[in-house]
């Protein structure tokens, strides 16, 4: 294809083009290459869709990977949601901030196993949920009565059912998305009283994705990272079972007369042959539990004509397959920030280690949660006031309490070093936070300390330097035992 004309000059003497003027709107593209509205970014046939929804399925069936899936479940099923209003909230605010309270118990399934599916993005790269709204009316199946406009469900769309996603015209907006609905339903039943496709457009449906490289709707599954940790490991597993299962039956071998096995054989002998054929097969799939043979031998050589041997594996390997195979389990733990569940059973490892490795997955959860949270507040949460008429200036937000313990022992030892060196104020937040440690009820931010309940509160941990040379010498008396105290190290 000839270049064009401009394009040429450019090249051959250096011509530059005019810089277009600066504009508000958007000059360029994400770059994501589409085809017949699926995108055509992965090199392996395996990761590429739809064949990446089976092999992602085909990965969370093994056990190390099922493992680190269920952590990351059971983690994010533990998380309690809250709703915080805006900054400086009126009490039309804070009405509205219990309406979306209101709302998340308000659907005809649990607000935990809405999230529970919305986390499925994290194995498949991404999930589709449609906004389904109603009249909170108790006609309607509601709890409530006041004809808003709220949530009725908000319902998974299988990964494996959509199958299509719709650009406009410019190739850079998402509208809509197609789902395959006779994927999903096999009954003729059913399928005479549903449509068999489904366009569904993008104000209808909530997105949730992990790794959103050039904006690809499929997002990029944790699993991707991991694909070919997990192909060897299971060509490993399923040689070595192979290998064993030889080994506790033999490989059978049956000797026959070699003109039953030529071109030129009888019809009664190719008979023979082949009867034989499906006998080894029953034999090795442990469906015929003997075999019965001519008893015929060679007139020359009188060695027997029929000859059947259970034949065992002969040899021993230089290589252990269990270490080969830790290796790409841990490969796999590491890349799904899981390999806290493998501490422990090894000779090493430290509560250090220990510690950093939970925290690298609380930030992995995190961010799933940030996702999730993210989609509900710039979607969700907006599409709901606009349908009922209230401004979107000032929306409500969303958010995942902690889902950490904190560790009481370090937590007490800053709270110890703080308060010792006088850096800490003792008001209602400090101790509020201090009773939430302890799972204790904390008291309203306008109640002042009560000092009267708090025996002996100050610390005197940081007397021992004072004692002598007031605070300049550069050690301590014997008499000084706080010294002894490992514990007042800052």
């Amino acid at each position: 294809m000839p270049r064009p004309k401009k394009e040429k000059e450019v090249i051959e003497k250096g011509v530059y083009p005019e810089i277009p003027k600066f504009q508000l709107s958007e000059t360029g593209y994400t770059g994501l290459k589409i085809a017949a509205g699926l995108p055509i970014d992965e090199l392996k046939r395996e990761l590429q869709y739809p064949q990446s929804m089976i092999t992602y399925k085909q990965m969370s069936y093994h056990s190390t990977i099922a493992a680190a899936l269920a952590l990351y479940e059971l983690m994010i099923s533990k998380v309690h949601w809250k709703v915080l209003p805006p900054e400086n909230p009126t009490p039309e605010d804070l009405k509205r901030t219990e309406f979306i309270k209101e709302c998340m118990h308000d659907m005809d399934h649990s607000w935990m196993s809405f999230i529970q599916e919305a986390g499925s993005c994290k194995t498949f790269g991404f999930s589709v949920h449609e906004k389904v709204f109603r009249k909170r009316l108790k006609s309607k199946g509601s709890k409530y009565d006041d004809g808003l406009i709220g949530w009725k469900k908000l319902p998974i769309r299988a990964q494996d059912t959509i199958y299509r996603w719709y650009y406009s015209e410019d190739g850079r907006d998402l509208i809509a998305c197609k789902q395959l609905v006779y994927a999903a339903y096999k009954s003729i039943d059913v399928m005479q009283k549903i449509k068999p496709e489904v366009i569904i457009p993008r104000s209808k449906f909530l997105l949730f994705r992990t790794g959103k490289h050039k904006d690809n709707p499929f997002g990029r599954s944790c699993l991707r990272d991991c694909f070919y940790a997990w192909k060897f490991l299971t060509m490993i597993e399923e040689t070595e079972a192979s290998g064993i299962l030889r080994d506790l039956q033999g490989l059978p071998v049956l000797f026959l007369p070699p003109q039953y096995m030529t071109e030129d054989a009888t019809p009664e002998q190719k008979a023979i042959y082949q009867q034989y054929q499906n006998i080894m097969r029953n034999i090795q799939q442990n469906q015929q539990a003997g075999l019965i043979l001519p008893q015929a031998f060679d007139p020359e050589t009188k060695q027997p004509l029929f000859k059947f041997d259970l034949m065992g594996v002969q040899g021993g390997k230089s290589y252990d397959t269990t270490k080969i195979k830790e290796y790409y389990k841990n490969s796999i733990l590491t890349t799904l920030f899981a390999d806290l569940l493998i501490m422990g059973q090894g000779s090493t490892g430290s509560y250090a280690l220990g510690s950093i490795k939970s925290n690298l997955m609380a930030v992995a959860i995190e961010t799933l949660l940030r996702e999730i949270s993210d989609v509900l507040n710039n979607d969700l949460i907006r599409h709901t006031f606009e349908l009922n008429g209230w401004p979107i200036d000032r929306l409500p937000q969303l958010m995942y309490e902690d889902f950490e313990n904190d560790d009481l022992e370090a937590f007490s030892k800053a709270v110890q070093r703080y308060a010792s060196t006088s850096v800490l104020e003792i008001d209602r937040p400090i101790l509020n936070k201090i009773r939430e440690s302890l799972g204790v009820e904390g008291y309203a931010e306008d109640q002042e300390p009560q000092y009267d309940l708090m025996p002996n509160y100050s610390s005197r941990s940081g007397d021992g330097m004072a004692t002598v040379g007031e605070g300049t010498s550069n050690s301590v008396s014997g008499k000084d035992t706080s010294s002894n105290n490992l514990e007042n190290v800052g």
